[in-house]
């Protein structure tokens, strides 16, 4: 009995369980949108390390990681929960002020990064200590027989991290508006609000809405109501358009691709949130919802 046992056993277990191959000692990775893997200076000097190197420096980050773990819950403590907004009352969530760090929060790409185009831009600080994002817009496509439209740049503030360095999520649903100062060149740019989401098929999930620059010397304040961001995926509008989910918002970028060759330039005061209780609008759009009888009628 023990005998036939003992070959009954391995005859039943289930091959799939069963890996003969070599197993990986690295974690696995996601992918940048279009399958890019850009990696940072910080990632390129980890990966020549030497296994005790590695260790060392990551114990040295956990136990950085866990002191700014401690300082904020004691923050998040000593300050208590947020129960009252000032109506109208604008809380700035990026500003330039003229420090050359205010720069680094913020990241500058356009077509001629990825080798899809000849846009250049770049982000430096004014003589007012304001934000100028500036550059040249060129929609010549590149002949590789591949590239189809060229010429945009966009300027994406950098997602919030924690203290593991794990992306930290905004929490704008007490607000109702987002506000920029600004002033720009007359060109109309999209202000994309980028969703934090698990699942990699909703990487592309974005909600978009539009500022018309005035041009000229005068500053322009500029109130987005949240409702009238509308839903789209990798740029393209989608027939329904579900209400902006305020606590899952990532990050925020601002796209110019105005199909229009020349130069442009967009200066920047700050951006914040701001609540107006008259503003009770969810959704400035139609909510789609066809029945299963009448799909085809």
């Amino acid at each position: 009995m023990i005998h036939s046992l003992g070959r009954l056993l391995p005859t039943n277990c289930v091959k799939r369980y069963i890996h003969t191959s070599k197993c990986l000692s690295e974690f696995f990775e996601w992918e940048n949108k279009e399958g890019q893997q850009i990696k940072s200076d910080e990632e390129k000097t980890w990966e020549k390390l030497s296994l005790r190197e590695r260790l060392r420096l990551e114990a040295q980050l956990l136990k950085q990681g866990v002191k700014e773990w401690i300082a904020d819950r004691k923050e998040a403590f000593i300050a208590g929960p947020r129960i009252y907004i000032p109506d109208r009352k604008v809380d700035v969530i990026a500003r330039f002020t003229g420090d050359k760090d205010d720069l680094r929060k913020w990241v500058v790409t356009c077509d001629r990064d990825q080798n899809l185009g000849y846009s250049t831009a770049e982000l430096d600080l004014t003589r007012g200590s304001k934000g100028l994002f500036h550059g040249f817009i060129d929609t010549n496509v590149p002949s590789d027989g591949v590239t189809k439209k060229a010429g945009w740049v966009n300027l994406k503030l950098v997602s919030k991290l924690g203290p593991f360095q794990d992306q930290v999520v905004y929490d704008w649903s007490p607000y109702t508006h987002l506000v920029f100062h600004l002033r720009g060149d007359g060109r109309v740019y999209a202000v994309n609000l980028h969703i934090q989401s698990y699942f990699d098929v909703t990487r592309y999930d974005n909600y978009h809405f539009f500022i018309w620059t005035r041009g000229g010397p005068y500053w322009q304040h500029v109130r987005i109501p949240f409702s009238r961001f509308f839903f789209a995926y990798r740029g393209r509008i989608q027939s329904s358009n579900p209400p902006l989910p305020l606590h899952e918002i990532n990050t925020f970028s601002i796209t110019l691709a105005d199909k229009i060759n020349g130069p442009f330039q967009l200066e920047i005061d700050y951006v914040g949130v701001e609540y107006d209780p008259l503003h009770i609008e969810e959704s400035a759009y139609e909510q789609y919802s066809i029945d299963e009888d009448q799909r085809f009628v």
